[in-house]
């Protein structure tokens, strides 16, 4: 009887540390961590735009430093500082957006997808949505894009992209299918931002949606509309 009671004891420990052993090795272990080829997208595009930022912040510095050292030559030679003053204000309105633009670049035609739904699939997948926009205005951007327009709206740092129903929001102005985004820059690499293998354009258009994408030695861009009514910012005076 002892000797079976010894058993019994023995048995029952084994089985209390096999399964503490597999539930050890089940929390090391784990389930994979699964991470959509989206996201992973997004964190690019995130990490390369703060790249960009930060790229065009010290070249901003640059500039200024530039143009004190013009001035203070201007001044030094007695040339005439108005000129340089006004010829530094259209550039600036370049930058600005608000003088009308050509060169290089793309011409990209967006629309909805036009092939047959599988059972059962979401017909959001062959629609065209802002975010969609956003993305490959974001690649353009990456890739060196001078200036940007949308259906004739061009986009400045607070332009917003938005959907509205059927059709989408740019600059206060609403637009339909398709989208014509052109872009100034490098024609090839901008067009390899779309289209190349890995590309949210090309992922896109595994979905369906319609892309063309166009090079063109003379694409233009229209300046922005309007007046800018800052009611919040102002200039910052040293020493402020």
């Amino acid at each position: 009887m002892k000797w079976d009671a010894w058993k019994l004891n023995i048995t029952i420990f084994c089985t209390i540390v096999g399964v503490l052993i597999s539930l050890q090795i089940k929390n090391v272990s784990g389930d994979d961590l699964y991470i959509p080829l989206k996201e992973i997208h997004d964190y690019r595009l995130s990490i390369e735009a703060e790249r960009k930022e930060i790229a065009n912040l010290k070249e901003i510095i640059e500039v200024r430093k530039n143009s004190i050292k013009e001035y203070e030559k201007a001044i030094e030679e007695g040339g005439i500082l108005e000129e340089l003053m006004l010829e530094e204000l259209k550039e600036k309105k370049i930058i600005a957006g608000f003088t009308d633009l050509e060169g290089p670049g793309i011409i990209l035609i967006l629309d909805d997808g036009t092939r047959e739904l599988e059972e059962g699939e979401d017909p959001n997948n062959v629609l065209v949505h802002d975010m969609d926009i956003l993305r490959l205005v974001n690649d353009l951007k990456i890739a060196g894009a001078e200036a940007i327009s949308i259906n004739g709206q061009r986009l400045l740092s607070h332009s917003e992209i938005n959907c509205a129903g059927h059709t989408i929001r740019i600059n206060n102005q609403f637009f339909a299918q398709p989208f014509v985004i052109k872009a100034i820059g490098n024609p090839k690499v901008l067009e390899a931002a779309l289209v190349a293998p890995g590309s949210y354009g090309e992922l896109l258009k595994q979905y369906g949606i319609y892309i063309k994408v166009d090079t063109s030695m003379n694409v233009q861009v229209p300046r922005y509309p309007e007046e800018i009514d800052f009611q919040y910012l102002k200039a910052h005076e040293e020493g402020d």
